[in-house]
C-alpha cells in the first residue's frame, strides 16, 4: 500500500487504535538537496550512505541513545539544527497501519512513524559523541544506552554501538519502501537459527542476516542486540547467496 492510499477500518478494530483526527500524510520527498533520488529513503531522516560518512569522520561509528516518550523528532531535529557535520542522528522510521477518522469515516492510513518511540542513532567519533552528551541538557530527553557486557578503560560500562554491517542492512530494511517488513517485536522468533546469508537482488538488496521462514515465507532477520531484531519482507532463493 502506498503511503496516501486508504482503506476502510476493520469493525474489530479497537477504539484505542481509531482517532477521530482528520490527518494526512505529506507527500514524501523525492529528491534530497544535493540532488540523490530519496524515493524510498525515510521521510524524517535524509541522509547520505554510511559510506560517505566514513571518509569526513573515519572513527565515527554509529551509537543507539535514548530519547524521552513522544520527543523522538524534536530531539532529531534539535541535533540538526547544531549544524555540526561531525554528528549526524538517524531516526528510524517505517509506513506503519494508523486508524484515523477522515470525512467522517473510520479508515487506515499508512503513516510513518518511529520503529521505537524511544530510539535514536547518532553517528559520530567516540570524541564528538561525548561531547554531545555533555551539551545534552540543551537537548532535553536524549540519553545514551550503555552496553552492559563490556567496560571501558575507566572501568565503566561502554556506551552501546551497532556495527557497521548490521546498522547497513538494519537502513535498508527500513528503507525499502515495502509495507510487510517486520518490526513489532512480539512477531519475531525466540531463537534465530538458520544460514547467513546477503540479499543480492530485489528491494531489500545488501541486507545480510539469519535466513529463516516466517508463516511459510522466506524472509532475512537482522539482530542489533539489545535494541531488537528485525526482519525483511518475502525474499526469493534466487535472491540470496550463502556467506562463507
Amino acid at each position: 500500500m502506498k503511503p496516501n492510499q486508504l482503506k476502510s477500518c476493520s469493525s474489530g478494530s479497537s477504539p484505542d487504535t481509531c482517532s477521530g483526527v482528520t490527518t494526512n500524510t505529506p507527500p514524501i520527498q523525492k529528491t534530497s538537496p544535493n540532488g540523490q533520488s530519496v524515493e524510498n529513503a525515510l521521510a524524517a531522516t535524509r541522509i547520505p550512505t554510511t559510506s560517505l560518512y566514513k571518509k569526513d569522520s573515519p572513527n565515527a561509528r554509529w551509537y543507539a541513545a535514548r530519547v524521552t516518550f513522544g520527543r523522538a523528532r524534536s530531539v532529531y531535529q534539535a541535533i540538526i539544527q547544531m549544524d555540526n557535520a561531525n554528528v549526524i542522528p538517524y531516526l528510524p522510521t517505517a509506513r506503519q497501519p494508523v486508524c484515523r477518522i477522515v470525512d467522517g469515516k473510520a479508515t487506515i492510513i499508512m503513516q510513518e512513524r518511529p520503529v521505537h518511540t524511544g530510539l535514536l542513532f547518532v553517528n559520530a567519533s567516540p570524541a564528538n559523541y561525548q561531547r554531545l552528551l555533555f551539551e545534552s541538557p540543551k537537548i532535553p530527553g536524549l540519553t545514551p544506552f550503555y552496553d552492559h557486557f563490556t567496560l571501558s578503560h575507566t572501568g565503566r560500562n561502554s556506551y552501546l554501538v551497532v556495527p557497521d554491517r548490521q546498522f547497513d542492512s538494519f537502513r535498508r530494511i527500513l528503507e525499502s519502501g515495502q509495507d510487510d517488513i517486520l518490526i513489532d517485536q512480539t512477531q519475531i522468533p525466540a531463537y534465530l537459527s538458520g544460514k547467513q546469508v546477503r540479499v543480492i537482488s530485489g528491494p531489500f538488496a545488501g541486507v545480510e542476516g539469519t535466513l529463516l521462514k516466517w508463516k511459510h515465507q522466506r524472509r532475512v532477520f537482522v539482530t542489533l542486540g539489545p535494541l531488537g531484531t528485525f526482519a525483511t519482507g518475502y525474499i526469493r532463493t534466487a535472491d540470496v547467496e550463502l556467506l562463507s
